[in-house]
């Protein structure tokens, strides 16, 4: 199986993980960030072939469904740094972990509640448009039943 697909798990498990702290606590949550970060570049730059062919494109020969997933992407894109910037500036536990005071402020903790839960259903979004693909590649990945 390709890269990409364990790295598109890999991606999404580590998302599942990070969207509820309450369950995994804050210091996981805030770490287990620091890991996922490179995941989701690793996903980015995995499907850079696909974004530059997308934004090369001419606007006017693009389908619908291209022009929504370049739109949406951007959007989930905006709200990943969102939701991750403003979860520095409220950490609880890695910033005070190197002595660092956070500029914790009831904007960021808003804005990183907030960004957080939309994010939940941009990535549901995401998944449910690119599910075709998803539901592909798991396959290869499953062994076939012998039917008998």
């Amino acid at each position: 199986m390709s890269t990409r697909v364990w790295v598109d798990i890999a991606l999404f498990v580590g998302y599942v993980l990070l969207s509820a702290p309450q369950t995994t606590g804050i210091a996981f949550h805030e770490y287990f960030t620091i890991a996922f970060i490179p995941i989701f570049i690793a996903h980015i730059v995995l499907d850079w072939s696909w974004i530059t062919r997308v934004f090369k494109r001419n606007p006017t020969k693009r389908s619908n469904e291209v022009r929504f997933n370049r739109s949406f992407d951007i959007i989930l894109f905006v709200g990943m740094v969102i939701v991750t910037y403003s979860g520095f500036l409220v950490s609880e536990s890695i910033l005070p972990d190197f002595g660092i005071d956070p500029a914790a402020t009831s904007f960021w903790s808003t804005t990183h509640d907030v960004s957080g839960n939309l994010l939940i259903l941009l990535v549901g979004i995401h998944v449910a448009v690119h599910w075709p693909w998803i539901k592909r590649n798991i396959s290869r990945i499953r062994p076939s039943r012998a039917t008998a």
